[in-house]
C-alpha cells in the first residue's frame, strides 16, 4: 500500500504528462486514443499534490481497448484496474517507477460523455480561482495528515468538496 504524501507543486509535472502522452500515442496509435488530458492536482499550477500524474484518455470503446491496447499496456509494465466507482466504470492503468516501485502515473481511460470527463470542470475552475485552489490545497494537506496510510479514506474525504466545486464549475460554464 502506498502512503499518501503531499509535496509542493513541481513544474516538471507538465513535462512528465507530455512525455507520457507522446509515449501512449506512439504505443497505442491514433485509432485507440482520441484525446488526452492532464487532470487532477498535478495539472493545477501551484497546487500541492501526490506526485502522481493523472491522465484522462478518451477511447473509442472499451471493447476495442480491451482487445487492442490492454495487452500492449500490460506488456509495457502498466498495472490494469477496472474502476467501477464512476458508473458505468472505466479502465485505469498504474505506471510505477522502475527504480523504486512508486506510482508515477494514473491513466484513466473512458469514452466521451463518461462522468469522469466532468473532472475537467474542477481542474479548470481551480486554475482560474486561486482562493478556491488554496482551500482545496489545505483540505488535501489535512486529509493526508489524517489518512496517510489509507488512500481510500483520503479520496473519500475530498469527494464532497470535489463534487460541490465541479457542480459550481459546470453551472458557471453553462451560464457563460
Amino acid at each position: 500500500m502506498d502512503n499518501i504524501v503531499i509535496v509542493e507543486y513541481d513544474r516538471q509535472w507538465v513535462e512528465l504528462f507530455e512525455q507520457e502522452a507522446i509515449y501512449l500515442r506512439n504505443l497505442l496509435g491514433k485509432a485507440s486514443i482520441l484525446r488526452i488530458e492532464h487532470f487532477g492536482s498535478t495539472a493545477i499550477p501551484g497546487m500541492p499534490a501526490k506526485p502522481i500524474i493523472d491522465m484522462l484518455v478518451e477511447i473509442p470503446s472499451f471493447d476495442r481497448i480491451q482487445q487492442e491496447a490492454l495487452p500492449k499496456l500490460v506488456d509495457a509494465g502498466y498495472e490494469y484496474l477496472w474502476r467501477s466507482d464512476r458508473p458505468p466504470g472505466h479502465m485505469m492503468f498504474v505506471k510505477r517507477s522502475r527504480s523504486n516501485g512508486k506510482r508515477t502515473h494514473h491513466i484513466h481511460m473512458a469514452t466521451a460523455g463518461h462522468t469522469l470527463w466532468e473532472r475537467l470542470y474542477f481542474r479548470d475552475y481551480l486554475c482560474s480561482h486561486p482562493a478556491e485552489a488554496a482551500r482545496y490545497a489545505q483540505l488535501k494537506r489535512d486529509l493526508a495528515a489524517q489518512f496517510s496510510g489509507d488512500r481510500e479514506a483520503y479520496t473519500n474525504g475530498k469527494s464532497e468538496y470535489v463534487n460541490l466545486i465541479t457542480t459550481k464549475a459546470k453551472l458557471d460554464a453553462t451560464n457563460s
